[in-house]
């Protein structure tokens, strides 16, 4: 197994952390690899970059349950819904919600989500 150099090491890592708009999440959150998707879910996330929504959306068709599930938890997070989503549910299941995501996308995500999330004790 080859070992990664400390100035690869640091590249890398100056990648990952570096910029703060969605332009500088985007490869990650298409990347091929699930696991860098997840990783910049949860950094958009932390950030409440609202701007991200959209891409959040497209991750909502992914075909890796877990990204489909911290997408949505995302947009649950940011939007305050999750518009009847379910990640583990067939494609055709999710379908109704997904495009109720992409009208509230298009809507400039100014609007109120049609659908709202069953209150939660605290």
């Amino acid at each position: 197994m080859r070992q990664m150099s400390a100035a690869r090491r640091l590249l890398l890592g100056l990648v990952v952390f570096a910029g703060g708009c969605v332009a500088g999440y985007a490869p990650s959150l298409n990347s091929p690899d699930p696991a860098a998707r997840i990783r910049a879910i949860r950094q958009v996330t932390e950030k409440h970059d609202r701007g991200a929504v959209p891409l959040l959306v497209d991750r909502l068709e992914d075909e890796d349950e877990a990204v489909r599930f911290y997408a949505i938890a995302a947009l649950e997070r940011l939007a305050g819904t999750d518009m009847g989503y379910k990640y583990y549910k067939p494609s055709r299941e999710r379908l109704p919600a997904v495009r109720r995501w992409r009208r509230y996308v298009r809507n400039g995500a100014s609007s109120a989500p049609s659908t709202q999330t069953a209150a939660r004790p605290e």
